[in-house]
């Protein structure tokens, strides 16, 4: 089965939760952004992400605000399950964003990125990344990649989420940025079962497609 989940934060107890530890290698697990366990690349956050890799399931994660992207462009990228990834180690993978991938007989894409609404708070290059915005230009290929799987797929999974949801969760107008405006056209003009994200930091649906994830594990219907 494919599970979903929110903001890690480099927390390692999350892998203790009694859903996870019931996970085998016919399951994978997708979290929504702020993986946080790429941070520093130092032997103890490595020893840690080899921790994760030997999980008998495959980890799949996209980035959010609040992950090292100098760090994470610095792995190897391979193809897997029909889209590109950044090979961390063993099971565990980053979904380089824009892409598509096949997971168990359903179509994801891959929304990473977002705005970094602290940014004036953190050091560029050190504890904030400009490449969390994709620009305008990388988003035709992502447009073309969904004409090409036939107009939509099963499931979005980003890290935030589009203006009208972002706004419904927040009660603040959302800041559009070549992202969001992407998330707002994807939502109009192109199918999909469901859209889940991270970011908020909340456990909760936005009727009818729409689950903001934190901590809760989701299985994705069959």
């Amino acid at each position: 089965m494919l599970y979903f989940t929110g903001d890690m934060h480099g927390d390692r107890r999350r892998f203790g939760t009694l859903r996870l530890r019931l996970m085998g290698p016919k399951d994978a697990l997708v979290v929504c952004g702020d993986f946080g366990f790429l941070w520093n690349g130092g032997p103890e956050e490595r020893e840690t992400l080899e921790w994760i890799g030997r999980r008998r399931y495959p980890v799949l994660f996209l980035e959010g605000t609040h992950d090292n992207l100098e760090l994470l462009n610095s792995y190897p990228v391979e193809e897997w399950n029909g889209g590109l990834t950044h090979h961390i180690c063993g099971n565990l993978r980053h979904l380089i964003r824009g892409q598509i991938f096949t997971i168990q007989g359903k179509t994801l894409l891959a929304v990473g990125g977002g705005e970094s609404r602290d940014m004036l708070f953190r050091k560029a290059g050190q504890s904030w990344w400009p490449g969390e915005l994709p620009g305008y230009d990388e988003l035709d290929g992502w447009f073309a990649r969904l004409d090409a799987a036939g107009g939509g797929v099963d499931y979005i999974a980003s890290h935030q989420a589009p203006t009208n949801i972002d706004s419904c969760i927040t009660g603040k107008v959302c800041e559009v940025t070549a992202l969001t405006a992407f998330m707002d056209r994807l939502q109009q003009r192109y199918r999909f079962t469901r859209w889940y994200f991270g970011a908020y930091h909340q456990d909760r649906v936005i009727p009818p497609k729409y689950h903001a994830l934190f901590e809760r594990v989701e299985q994705a219907p069959a």
